[in-house]
């Protein structure tokens, strides 16, 4: 009995050897494979930089530091403000969208359905020469801004639905049970609960701000986009003026990117 129970030890021993042996190998070929994909990405990337002219002169560009810092911060700054007030517009978007009034749920769900087919490009032209115009207002900044945040509503209005979905109908039973105000609700149990799944959209929806900002260089809104537009005409390096505005905002939405698939999967674990 003794040699039975020392030779199934000795067998389990060897698969749990042998197991985790292979797991090392799978480990290693992962890496190995990412790292192949990772140097193939960043071989094709300075290809495209250096071989993109015969001669680049990414110096013209580069040397008007100030001017792309300038246009950085306000690519940001632009994307902030447009996040933070679709935050609160969305919020009440979709609080219109899920309304008991029928007028009210029918002219969101209607709006929505406007709003998300028409091109960003449109919208910028709407609001600054049909919009700003009606109501003689001037500053292009600002209408940008409304521009982006009226295209950004319906999404964020959505995003706080996936975020609702997590609250299970057991929670709104008991909500009912003791009598919770509608503000009861949000302020004690929905929002609560709701603001992790947000976070990942939020900053994916803020990544997409960015890159929709560029489109107000049709309105001559000194972002990245605008900038650099008139530093290449300025300095005959359009080539090389628009790879380092595709760097500029590889630097700020990679980063976001990753940060918000992060958050996804530590708050999915």
């Amino acid at each position: 009995m003794n040699q039975l129970g020392s030779s199934s030890k000795t067998k389990i021993s060897d698969l749990n050897i042998s197991s985790q042996n292979q797991n090392k190998k799978n480990n290693t070929s992962k890496v190995i494979q990412k790292a192949l994909a990772y140097i193939l990405v960043i071989s094709i990337f300075v290809f495209v930089i250096v071989t993109a002219t015969d001669n680049p002169r990414y110096d013209l560009i580069l040397s008007e530091r100030k001017m792309l810092i300038d246009a950085l911060l306000t690519t940001l700054w632009i994307s902030i403000v447009t996040l933070l007030i679709s935050m609160v517009t969305g919020f009440i978007f979709y609080l219109c969208m899920k309304s008991k009034n029928v007028f009210l749920s029918t002219l969101s769900n209607l709006l929505e359905e406007i709003v998300m087919g028409t091109p960003l490009l449109v919208m910028i032209f709407l609001v600054v020469y049909v919009l700003g115009a009606r109501f003689n207002i001037n500053q292009k900044l600002i209408l940008g801004i409304i521009a982006l945040t009226i295209y950004s509503t319906p999404y964020l209005a959505n995003a706080y639905e996936t975020a609702i979905a997590v609250i299970d109908e057991d929670q709104y039973t008991v909500m009912k049970l003791y009598h919770f105000t509608p503000w009861q609700k949000y302020r004690y149990v929905i929002i609560p609960q709701m603001i992790k799944p947000l976070i990942p959209s939020m900053i994916n929806n803020l990544s997409g701000a960015i890159k929709g900002s560029a489109l107000l260089k049709i309105v001559s809104v000194s972002e990245i986009s605008y900038v650099i537009t008139v530093i290449s005409n300025k300095s005959y390096a359009a080539i090389e003026g628009y790879l380092v505005m595709w760097v500029m905002y590889l630097i700020i939405t990679i980063p976001l990117s990753l940060l918000a698939s992060y958050i996804g999967r530590r708050l999915g674990s």
